[in-house]
């Protein structure tokens, strides 16, 4: 996927590291996050703020398979917001995990409660791929849109992988006759997943 130019600085930026900005909700800009960072310090006074670029790190689940996560710093008004993802090619995928803090804390402290996090997750499966059924009776994952299916569909990432909402619905028959109650977070989830991508919210 071709790279767009942040309109400030010009330099290329992957998809994944850039961002849709409006300071008054009517004109926009592509800002890569250095600049982003930069304006969002600028108009909240904390001028003290400091860009960290955090490189790539290469973690193991329980089954030996490897996943390589990258991160986006970003100061989000008053709270600075960490991310860590998989990449497919310049696109966020896979595994996602996001942790919040103040803008004077120490972001490597930050990492650290963050990779200790993502240890937890991929220390655990939810998912028999091979056999295609759930291995539990809890399933932790996320629910994105199904672009394939126009949008119409949530699609969930279990175990860092994509399952359409029809292949889901075929493993919750391996537990059919339990009951189950959907959690307040699954809920959001789905309201959030409805409403699409959404740009960044205005100061």
């Amino acid at each position: 996927m071709a790279h767009e130019r942040c309109e400030q600085c010009g330099n290329p930026t992957p998809p994944w590291d850039i961002i849709d900005f409006s300071e008054d909700g009517n004109s926009y800009a592509l800002l890569c996050t250095p600049c982003f960072n930069a304006t969002i310090a600028e108009l909240t006074g904390f001028t003290d703020f400091e860009n960290v670029r955090l490189e790539p790190i290469r973690m193991t689940d329980c089954t030996g398979e490897p996943h390589q996560f990258h991160f986006q710093f970003r100061l989000q008004g008053t709270m600075i917001i960490l991310d860590a993802f998989e990449l497919c090619g310049d696109l966020r995928c896979g595994y996602q995990f996001q942790l919040t803090g103040e803008p004077d804390d120490d972001v490597f402290v930050l990492l650290g409660h963050l990779v200790e996090r993502i240890r937890r997750t991929l220390s655990v499966r939810h998912i028999d791929f091979q056999e295609r059924q759930i291995i539990d009776s809890t399933v932790r994952g996320r629910i994105d849109l199904d672009e394939a299916q126009d949008g119409l569909l949530p699609l969930v990432v279990v175990d860092g992988k994509e399952v359409t909402w029809k292949e889901f619905g075929r493993m919750l028959t391996s537990v059919q006759g339990g009951r189950w109650k959907p959690s307040p977070a699954f809920i959001q989830a789905l309201d959030e997943a409805a409403l699409g991508p959404r740009r960044c919210p205005m100061l």
